[in-house]
Parts: structure tokens; sequence; C-alpha cells
């Protein structure tokens, strides 16, 4: 996971915020073992997709993080 600090719009505050972090490693393993055909869904990931969550109620609905 990779920390941050941002301001949750549902606690109206600034909280301590999160995001799954990416696994470089086992991603490479997959794209030789796919022959490169991986090397899709690795950028996917990469772009981090899913966005930063609110550790303390779980919102998505986070801005200004640091």
């Amino acid at each position: 996971m990779e920390y941050k600090s941002g301001y949750c719009k549902n606690c109206k505050e600034n909280r301590k915020v999160e995001r799954a972090d990416t696994n470089h490693i086992l991603h490479l393993l997959l794209s030789i073992i796919t022959a490169g055909l991986w090397l899709i869904v690795w950028l996917l990931i990469s772009v981090k997709i899913g966005g930063w969550r609110c550790s303390t109620c779980g919102s998505k609905k986070i801005s200004k993080v640091n």
C-alpha cells in the first residue's frame, strides 16, 4: 500500500489516504511467461486506476493529495 495525506470530502478534513501499490517483479515474470501479453494489464495497473481511498471511512472522494 502507498500512503499519503489528502482531504476527504466525506470526513471533511485532512486524513491519511491509501492506494494499492504495484508489484513490478510479479508483473515482469507474468509478462515473460505470457510472451508479452501481460504488458497491457501491467500498464493499466501501473496507472493506478483504483485511485486514493480515505483510510478512516473508505471514501473515494479525495482531493488535494500531498
